[in-house]
């Protein structure tokens, strides 16, 4: 059984403090840290765990013996350098929420730190425990494409999700958190790692912040949905069709947890009363279109592997669903795959399409319950620095979106002072 620490009592954390309790036959949760007292009365409450096993601070919970075989890093983007070279000193093996870090130095940083302290460092690029883009490699490595000449990704982000997440949320300003080809596309990129399985040659990015500005606000609208705007009837980002909606008639145990009106409730256990004040304090409240985002809400990627392989990444705010959809294009075939679809279709040129089941899949594709699972029995499926290319990939495409699509080397951005 292996023992768990879960740093940062927020949603990813929750979520796998979760999958740990259901599978306790081979995890125990020891202690949880995070700084909001409210977080540690709802895991106090969720895990059993008494006083002395819930820490407000970090450094404290440090000082004290080593008490669990594995950290959950699951804090803010920018923290995730600091918590985890002194988590790494210690002894602790790490589970580390995406993106690693925020620059291609601290990232490497903890790639090297891991090396240096022995210790495991598992990125949760959950995509690839999915059963989904296992299958897809497996029918790519069987040969039955071909020779593999493209892989082709569309990740339809979901006009609400961006709206959340990029407009209003934590992650709408690349000054303060990371890049949109880093912050939601790494798992992406991680996936083109792993089905081309060559490195990166060169990248080329085009993308802007296209929809949500000033100047596309409706005539009526106001700062605050709440504030009497006379558009919200025709809006689809109004906060109440996002927040109130989708839980007023459901009963209390259903929206609790349900996110994204978690994020909305302090200690992540939502309630109506809560989701309503926070959207009139907070900037999940505001309109989309008066916010101070800066990320982009469309973006292109094309990349070049050393062995011949060309893959293409569409990240787009404009869908209506969250989904993502993969082509595979061979000399022989083409592998068509739609995560909204219990199955993929292999479509052999010349002969009848085949339809090949999955079973049903969860969250990322299944890929939360079996990243968790790896850890229990040491299946882990990427090391650290194989996790990192995917980042350097990232660095590089919003280096060439900045000069307009020139192509810029992934490799530039592994010549860090971490690695001189």
């Amino acid at each position: 059984m292996k023992k768990i620490a879960v740093l940062g009592y927020g949603g990813r954390g929750f979520i796998y403090t979760f999958l740990c309790k259901r599978l306790k036959k081979d995890f125990e949760i020891v202690a949880v840290i995070d700084s909001n007292p409210e977080k540690l009365r709802a895991a106090a409450k969720f895990t059993g765990l008494g006083s002395d096993r819930l820490y407000s601070d970090f450094d404290r919970f440090l000082a004290d013996p080593k008490v669990a075989d594995w950290l959950f890093v699951c804090t803010q983007d920018k923290d995730h350098k600091n918590h985890s070279i002194k988590a790494m000193e210690k002894g602790y093996h790490l589970l580390l929420e995406k993106p690693v870090a925020t620059t291609p130095e601290d990232c490497i940083a903890i790639a090297e730190s891991a090396r240096a302290n022995g210790v495991t460092v598992a990125v949760c690029h959950v995509l690839r425990y999915s059963v989904y883009y296992q299958t897809i490699k497996k029918i790519m490595d069987s040969g039955v494409l071909g020779k593999i000449i493209s892989i082709e990704q569309i990740e339809n982000v979901g006009y609400w999700h961006q709206a959340h997440s990029f407009v209003r949320g934590d992650w709408r300003d690349a000054s303060t958190s990371t890049p949109m080809i880093l912050a939601k596309c790494c798992h992406d990129l991680d996936i083109a790692v792993y089905l081309a399985d060559s490195p990166c040659r060169v990248v080329s990015s085009q993308g802007a912040l296209h929809y949500f500005r000033p100047e596309n606000a409706p005539e009526g609208s106001t700062a605050r949905c709440l504030d009497g705007c006379k558009a919200k009837a025709n809006c689809p980002y109004d906060c109440e069709k996002i927040y109130i909606d989708p839980i007023r008639n459901k009963p209390g145990f259903l929206y609790r947890r349900q996110w994204p009106q978690t994020r909305l409730a302090s200690d992540g256990v939502a309630t109506l009363a809560k989701v309503r004040e926070a959207l009139q304090t907070s900037p999940f409240g505001r309109c989309v279109f008066r916010m101070d985002n800066n990320v982009v809400d469309y973006q292109a990627t094309t990349m070049e592997f050393e062995n011949g392989i060309r893959s293409t990444l569409i990240m787009t705010a404009f869908s209506d669903e969250i989904y993502r959809e993969t082509r595979i294009r061979g000399t022989d075939a083409e592998l068509v795959c739609d995560m909204r679809k219990p199955f993929l279709e292999l479509r052999r040129f010349g002969k009848k399409t085949k339809k090949i089941r999955l079973p049903r899949l969860d969250a990322h594709g299944g890929g939360d319950p079996a990243m968790i699972l790896s850890l229990a029995d040491d299946s882990i499926r990427t090391d650290i620095f194989r996790s990192i290319e995917s980042h350097l990939i990232a660095f590089a495409a919003e280096a060439s979106r900045l000069k307009d699509g020139a192509p810029v080397e992934p490799a530039a951005f592994r010549q860090t002072p971490a690695r001189q």
